[in-house]
Parts: C-alpha cells; sequence; structure tokens
C-alpha cells in the first residue's frame, strides 16, 4: 500500500497558536520523507473558513509534491446538500486529489430509516468522475448497514460506480456489528470496493486516534489480511497522541509500520 499522512493532526487537538498554515503541514510531512502521500482538509478546524487566496494557491502547488493527495470533507459538510459535495469535489481537483473521503451522513444516511436521493447521488458520483476524483465513504462505528445499503442501492464496483470504500481502522476497533475481529471482517467485507484507510488505534471504547500499537488492534492481524486481499491503495496515518508534537507523532507512526 502507499503511506501517508492525514495533515489534521497538526490541527486537532492541538494549540491554536501552534498551527501551521495548510501548505506548511503538507511540507512538513513531505520534509520527513518526500515519498510520502498526504490527507487535505480544506480548513484547519470544523468551525474555520475553507483555505483560500495565497494560502490556497500554496497548497496547490504543495501537494504537487506528495506522492498522492487525498482530500477529506470538511466539517462543515458533514450533511446532504449536493451543491456542498460539488465544490468539495472541485476542491480535490484543484489539489489534484484522486481520491474524495466522505462520511455516510454526506449521502444523507443518519438513520436506518432514512430514504436519500439515490439519483442525485449518482449525479455527483459522475460528476466526481469527470474531473478523475474517486468518492469513498469512510465507515463510522456501526455503520455495516450504511456501508452495504450505499452498495446495494449504487452498486458494489467502484469502476462502475465511482464510490469505493475507506476502511477507518480505529473506527472499525470500536464497532460491535462486524463479529469478534471488527477490524479483519470490515476489511475482508469491503475488500472488493476498498481504495483508501485511516491508520490509528484505539482501546475499542472511544475514538482516540491513539498512534498505532498505543491500543488494542491486532496490526499484524489486520496487516495479514491487507495482504491477503491484495490491498495496494493508499492509506494515511490520522493519530493525535496527546503530549507529543505532530512531527514527533509522524515519526513515531511510520516507523511503526515500515
Amino acid at each position: 500500500m502507499q503511506l501517508g499522512v492525514s495533515i489534521w493532526s497538526f490541527y486537532h487537538q492541538q494549540d491554536p497558536e501552534s498551527w501551521p498554515t495548510l501548505p506548511q503541514a503538507v511540507r512538513a510531512v513531505l520534509a520527513f520523507d518526500v515519498s510520502l502521500g498526504v490527507e487535505v482538509w480544506g480548513s484547519k478546524a470544523l468551525d474555520h473558513p475553507p483555505v483560500a487566496g495565497e494560502e490556497f494557491v500554496d497548497l496547490i502547488k504543495a501537494c504537487h509534491d506528495a506522492e498522492f493527495t487525498v482530500v477529506h470533507i470538511q466539517g462543515q459538510h458533514w450533511s446532504w446538500n449536493p451543491g456542498n459535495l460539488r465544490r468539495e469535489i472541485d476542491l480535490a481537483h484543484q489539489l489534484g486529489a484522486e481520491t474524495l473521503v466522505l462520511h455516510p451522513v454526506c449521502f444523507g444516511l443518519v438513520e436506518e430509516d432514512d430514504r436519500p436521493d439515490w439519483p442525485e447521488i449518482v449525479r455527483i458520483a459522475e460528476y466526481a468522475a469527470k474531473f478523475g476524483v474517486q468518492l469513498a465513504m469512510e465507515n463510522m462505528k456501526d455503520s455495516v448497514w450504511a456501508l452495504d445499503r450505499i452498495l446495494d442501492k449504487i452498486g458494489d464496483d467502484p469502476e462502475e460506480t465511482n464510490v469505493g470504500i475507506c476502511i477507518d481502522i480505529g473506527h472499525a476497533n470500536q464497532s460491535n456489528d462486524a463479529g469478534r475481529e471488527p477490524v479483519c471482517n470490515y476489511l475482508e467485507r469491503y475488500a472488493g470496493q476498498l481504495i483508501h484507510l485511516h491508520l490509528h488505534d484505539n482501546r475499542g471504547e472511544s475514538d482516540d486516534h491513539l498512534l498505532p500499537g498505543k491500543g488494542t488492534v491486532d496490526w499484524p492481524r489486520a496487516l495479514g489480511v491487507l495482504e491477503n486481499i491484495g490491498f495496494s491503495g493508499t492509506a494515511v496515518l490520522e493519530a493525535y497522541q496527546e503530549g507529543i508534537s505532530p512531527r514527533e507523532g509522524l515519526r513515531r507512526g511510520i516507523e511503526f509500520f515500515r
């Protein structure tokens, strides 16, 4: 798999006084290792405005130096809004990203009796395909029902639908809807749709985003499953370890996997 880092670790649970610009965060990742990819958010916090102006132009340049770029939908857009989804697709295209990570809520799936606008969702996926951006639906805690419903309604072949799956290892580890080995079962269940991974750890109770190896995820087992299914997509470290700097967390996380 192609390894990278989410720049969200430079902002989440960090003192705002220490926040770099988005281009600076990307360059900090690449300064550690130029072979890494990056996952970029279009804003520094859930309630912050999107990047614009000179910072946006500089972000485009920084992302072009990464091995790959993935865009994660901004927190302001965690709801069903076709216009916002198209704007996020435009952002991903401008940054040279091939993947845009979404949450089920972005398709209008919050409760099991929700009735999303499936024809419009298909049109949004087709819009993304025009720009070479593939949508990746991220699992949340206990979200097999949501991922299955999406695949049942629009199809389970990402090459045809332009919608794949992003398995968040930490979210899977919290889940109770996938048997005794939820991480492995999520990976195996969606092997045919898996295009991206979020790598972090927890103890199965809260979404702690610990560094890999600091929680209860069986990483040798999970990585063995990825090898068995032939996963060759992208994967980003998404850990925010308390008490250490984002750069030190980056170093420890990347060295763990390598």
